[in-house]
């Protein structure tokens, strides 16, 4: 066979089986449970059109198979158009808010329309009897705001009031009107309508200041109501820096607060919300990258918003004009002003109510009041009172249930998770669905170590007791799967995911009773088979992934002597099949972040290349990581470079002392701070990393340190702790870019000779492109062997269905070649 024949013979392999990994995946969002039905939305992959398909599946938690087994019937699942950005169901299930993004095709036009002059807008529709019947259209106004914020992970949120009768959410406020100094037509840029003449190209006015790295189109974000039976909607406008002119856009979008994920009050008087300092707070003089960034400071508020519910049920249109003139908003009379709920916290987000037991309910949020320098850290659960008569938190009432823990076992807890106490809390957000049916314990997922695991707290004494099951095994206990709990059925169970490195997600549900037993009794809701993700080949039955062959993984912990703060280093090792026991080519696989995690889940790409590459995969949660208690995350700060790296070769070392890898195989791959760790690695360990891959990588902290979204992270990691005045901005001075640059890759290139493949996303903010080309020229320079992918229309993630699936085929070929 010729050289070319066997290159087209591989490519078609690699392509083939990258396709049965992605299409085995399972990712699941928007699942929640009414009226006995459960329902959940799937992202799958289809690389042919390089984008993503969204599948609705409903499963009835009481419907039996016609053979009178226990698992539940599942139809086919239903494909969501891409024009849905939304689904949101009322509380009692009768109601569900779709929201829907159209574009208008202008009257004259053919059915297509001509894309050049087509406009989008946005409609919530809402459909009634349990979502049979579309009830209402409402198209939002352009004029009052701009797309709706679904980034439901973060600033978004939509919420239903307890009547169901309005709906709250999360929508851009409109920029400055602009227009040029050579404008000839006076009628739109009067005084009268606050146009700013000569603006649109000043930052703040013309020009948004974003929020960085997939945010940059958010500039401010404020809350909107709407009726949903008149349809009318306005700002809630007694909240934290309010912006908004009578003409509802904004003077400027430079400082003020961005408010998101709004919740309604159980009293449904309120609006409960987290509020981001913008500016206007004096906490961050300048906005800096808000996705995966946690210690941005927010605080939680509430707005009285009895006035504008009654003013929005009213029938008459409050959109028209009568309505928005300067006497009418003078002589309608306004709700009582905002209250700081959490004043004295730097940190405070995700505001979760009980169901209301008398005149009172309970209300939970993370919180950390002094606020972390790091782009991650521990939370505290914190629980307040409320009042449902006067519509606000009961002074004194505050209960801290869990304090942030700085090392596992320091609460004196007794429990242990894959060999570890328990860490603090690392988590996000709250699930929406928290509290216990008795209102006396919350459930939710948290990082522990290595693992994603469900956990159940004591409202009553703060106990954290780990939830046990197995999806696979109705009466057993898997403890090394990742599970989460997603949210409670309406008889007092709940509902659970179950992933493993080898297994996608399963779906599934758990007794009633399962708090009352040491392992909880569990069924599987919907084991979900493959979706094609490309037509380039079939998923036949005898070639489709498994679950659970092929590969196997475990968890391995190993004890540095290295280092002042003593926690284990946790690593997901994942072995391919091999009868013949022969010692493995190892990849080394550090995460980003660096506070993140590598859990126990099913990840496609490295399933790739462990099943059919058949390289072992170590990924390694370095001392930094989260799950693993916050001394431990933070005493990385100031020391990236170098105890990041040796917890990288002590935990590699071990696999090749355990007799399970070749040291003479060993390759390193990583994007971001895995990068950064790669180009580390093959610089100052020479010897025994071989071969390097990574994706946007930080090779030098000196030169991204002011062309990067988040500055602060080259401060924090570099210098430490403190080092970064969040208050008060000021380019880096002489010394601290000789520090920046000692920290770096690019401070070790001299000794690099790995062959290193290199993939950029030329849109990334986070990490500016120029530092992979500023390492490819200098490794190219030298003669090392190295490869450049330039994808153009990609971010820091290289998360693009195409390009993601580009990047990891080149990654299996580059250690193929070289490894």
């Amino acid at each position: 066979m010729s050289a070319s024949s066997k290159i087209s013979v591989q490519n078609k392999n690699d392509g083939e089986a990258y396709h049965e990994m992605a299409s085995a995946a399972v990712d699941l969002k928007n699942i929640y449970v009414r009226n006995g039905l459960l329902s959940a939305t799937r992202s799958v992959r289809d690389i042919d059109t390089n984008s993503r398909r969204q599948y609705l599946y409903s499963i009835p938690l009481t419907s039996r198979q016609p053979n009178g087994s226990h698992d539940p019937f599942i139809s086919p699942p239903v494909e969501l158009p891409t024009k849905i950005k939304a689904r949101i169901p009322s509380p009692s299930g009768s109601k569900i808010a779709i929201l829907v993004e159209e574009n208008i095709i202008p009257t004259g036009t053919n059915e297509r329309g001509n894309s050049s002059e087509n406009k989008q807008r946005q409609v919530f529709e809402i459909w009634t009897a349990n979502g049979h019947q579309l009830a209402n259209r409402i198209i939002l106004p352009s004029e009052k705001h701009g797309r709706v914020c679904t980034d439901f992970a973060w600033f978004g949120g939509i919420s239903w009031s307890p009547d169901e009768s309005t709906i709250v959410y999360t929508a851009e406020v409109n920029k400055p009107k602009t227009a040029s100094f050579f404008t000839t037509t006076t009628s739109n840029v009067d005084d009268k309508n606050n146009t700013i003449i000569g603006g649109q190209y000043t930052l703040g006015v013309g020009k948004n200041e974003d929020w960085g790295e997939k945010y940059g189109s958010t500039a401010l974000l404020t809350l909107f109501c709407l009726n949903v039976e008149t349809g009318n909607i306005d700002a809630i406008e007694n909240v934290p820096g309010s912006f908004m002119t009578k003409d509802n856009s904004s003077s400027t979008t430079e400082g003020g607060y961005v408010l998101g994920q709004p919740i309604f009050t159980p009293c449904g008087k309120c609006v409960v919300y987290t509020g981001w300092d913008a500016g206007e707070g004096r906490e961050m003089p300048r906005r800096l990258g808000a996705i995966y960034c946690f210690q941005r400071p927010c605080k939680l508020y509430s707005s009285p918003v009895s006035e504008l519910l009654d003013r929005l049920a009213k029938k008459a249109s409050s959109n028209s004009a009568d309505n928005n003139d300067e006497e009418g908003v003078k002589s309608r009379k306004g709700d009582t002003p905002y209250v700081c709920i959490t004043p004295n916290d730097r940190l405070a987000r995700s505001a979760r109510f009980s169901k209301p037991i008398g005149d009172t309910s309970k209300l939970a949020y993370l919180c950390n009041t002094n606020g972390f320098d790091t782009h991650g850290g521990c939370m505290a659960l914190h629980v307040s009172e409320w009042d449902m008569s006067k519509g606000s938190v009961i002074g004194g009432s505050l209960n801290v249930v869990v304090d942030v823990v700085q090392l596992p076992g320091e609460r004196g807890d007794e429990t242990k998770v894959s060999c570890m106490e328990f860490p603090g809390l690392f988590l996000n957000q709250l699930p929406d669905d928290c509290f216990s049916p008795d209102g006396e314990h919350i459930r939710l997922t948290t990082q522990w170590g290595s693992l994603s695991k469900v956990v159940s707290i004591s409202l009553n004494d703060g106990t954290v007791s780990p939830i046990n099951f197995d999806l696979l095994n109705i009466e057993g206990s898997n403890d090394s799967a990742s599970q989460s709990f997603v949210c409670f059925t309406e008889d007092g169970g709940a509902i659970v995911t179950q992933s493993e490195s080898n297994r996608p997600t399963t779906l599934g549900i758990l007794q009633p009773s399962f708090v009352q037993n040491e392992i909880a009794r569990s069924r599987v809701l919907a084991d979900m088979p493959p979706i094609s993700c490309t037509s380039f080949s079939s998923l036949k039955p005898d070639s489709r992934f498994k679950p659970g062959t092929g590969y196997s993984y475990q968890i391995i912990n190993t004890q540095p002597k290295h280092g002042k703060v003593k926690v284990p280093v946790g690593s997901v090792l994942l072995l391919p099949e091999n009868p013949g026991q022969e010692k493995l080519p190892l990849i080394v696989c550090p995460h980003g972040g660096p506070h993140s995690c590598m859990s126990t889940m099913y990840i496609p790409s490295y399933s790739f290349l462990c099943k059919h590459g058949r390289y072992a995969i170590l990924l390694v949660n370095y001392r930094g990581s989260s799950g693993f208690g916050q001394a431990a995350l933070e005493s990385l700060a100031g020391n990236v470079g170098s105890l990041d790296v040796l917890d990288v070769v002590a935990a590699t070392r071990a696999v090749i002392d355990a007799g399970i890898a070749d040291p003479d195989r060993v390759g390193i791959c990583g994007g971001s701070h895995g990068g950064f760790l790669a180009g580390h690695c093959i610089g100052q360990h020479p010897d025994l990393f071989k071969v390097a891959a990574t994706r946007n990588p930080v090779m030098n902290i000196a030169s991204m340190v002011t062309a990067t979204d988040i500055p602060d992270w080259c401060y924090v990691e570099a210098l430490g702790v403190g080092h970064y005045n969040f208050s008060n901005f000021s380019a880096p001075s002489k010394e601290e870019l000789g520090v920046m640059w000692d920290k770096s890759p690019i401070a070790h290139i001299e000794n690099a000779t790995a062959p290193t493949l290199i993939g950029l996303g030329m849109k990334d903010r986070r990490v500016p492109p120029s530092q992979g080309i500023e390492f490819y020229h200098a490794l190219r320079a030298m003669g090392v062997p190295n490869k450049l992918l330039v994808y153009d229309e990609c971010d820091h993630a290289i998360d693009g269905v195409g390009s993601e699936a580009d990047f990891w085929i080149n990654t299996k070929q580059w250690f193929d070649q070289h490894l």
